[in-house]
């Protein structure tokens, strides 16, 4: 069957694996045999997040590619690392701080998806800390951050975001790695016509550890509509990281994450799954959770709804188009 997307694009749906099974280092071993668009795999890997994943998965499955590719690929995985671990410390520094103020905090995205379902918290590239704070305790997250060293801004920079569903940024240098982090007071943002906050939560909070050291995030069933609605926000393009992360957990927590009780109250995020298959193709485990696609991929599929802002910055008849 002919693909939808260009050899690059499909190069790394098939790199872009947690724990690949035979089958799929077969089919990537065959799609490298006759790729020769190295340099622009190593731009769309970092463009896409998935650069250390890429990089992981050809070397654990014994794929030769050019010296200067792997070369690139490693340097890129261990920048990232170094970034994860500041994070890391950071994470821990600004839990501790919260909890002595009786304050709990939850970790969402990447900084919890790293040390959960990837087999090495480098392989999972992030930008930022993204902490979910009761709603009424945010601003006091806040305060504990600007009195651990970060620089918060009294505003947001844009007249947009007033209430929007994080406050702004905070920043400091930790081991020469800069680190933002952003509290949210809800989960999902002010496009998504849902809420998750600490007060509404459809399942109990999980627990994960770092070091042997507690964290909370999100249960089963509020986890895969945060991925969900994060992966289906407007966005300039859809990155084949959240795409990933939320077929992978999925696939990680499939025997804990109540299928039915899925299906009954939010069958648009089975419904995501069934659409992320004709992207990245859903592991073998579900299979039986998730109907199966009987039709070629709708029109559209793996593009993103524009952002507002770069819909505004075209012309008017490109603007009437899109």
């Amino acid at each position: 069957m002919a693909s939808q997307f260009d050899p690059v694009i499909d190069l790394l749906r098939l790199a872009s694996r947690i724990n690949p099974d035979k089958q799929d280092v077969a089919l990537l071993r065959e799609a490298v045999s006759s790729f020769n668009s190295w340099q622009a795999l190593v731009t769309e890997a970092e463009n896409n997040a998935v650069a250390p994943l890429i990089y992981h998965n050809l070397s654990e499955s014994g794929i030769e590619i050019p010296r200067n590719v792997k070369r690139q690929l490693y340097a890129l995985v261990q920048r990232h690392r170094w970034a994860n671990n500041a994070r890391a410390k950071a994470l821990a520094e600004i839990i501790d701080a919260c909890e002595q103020e009786s304050i709990q905090l939850v970790v969402l995205k990447g900084a919890y998806l790293a040390h959960s379902i990837y087999p090495d918290p480098a392989l999972r590239t992030m930008s930022d800390i993204d902490l979910l704070a009761p709603p009424d305790q945010a601003a006091e997250v806040i305060r504990i951050l600007r009195e651990l060293g970060y620089s918060v801004p009294e505003h947001s920079a844009s007249r947009y975001m007033g209430e929007h569903h994080h406050l702004p940024g905070a920043h400091k240098t930790l081991d020469d790695q800069q680190i933002l982090v952003e509290v949210h007071h809800d989960a999902l943002s002010g496009d998504a016509p849902a809420s998750i906050t600490t007060k509404n939560l459809a399942s109990p909070l999980n627990e994960f550890y770092i070091d042997e050291r507690r964290y909370f995030c999100l249960g089963y069933q509020d986890q895969l509509r945060h991925l969900y609605h994060h992966m289906s926000e407007p966005a300039a393009k859809l990155k084949l990281i959240w795409c990933v992360d939320i077929v992978f957990y999925a696939s990680h927590f499939e025997q804990q994450i109540d299928w039915a009780g899925l299906h009954k109250d939010y069958p648009q995020v089975v419904n995501a799954l069934r659409l992320v298959d004709f992207i990245l193709p859903l592991p073998k485990n579900l299979r039986a959770r998730v109907e199966e696609n009987v039709c070629p991929a709708p029109a559209g599929t793996g593009i993103s709804i524009l952002p507002l802002t770069s819909i505004l910055r075209k012309p008017l008849k490109e603007r009437l188009t899109d």
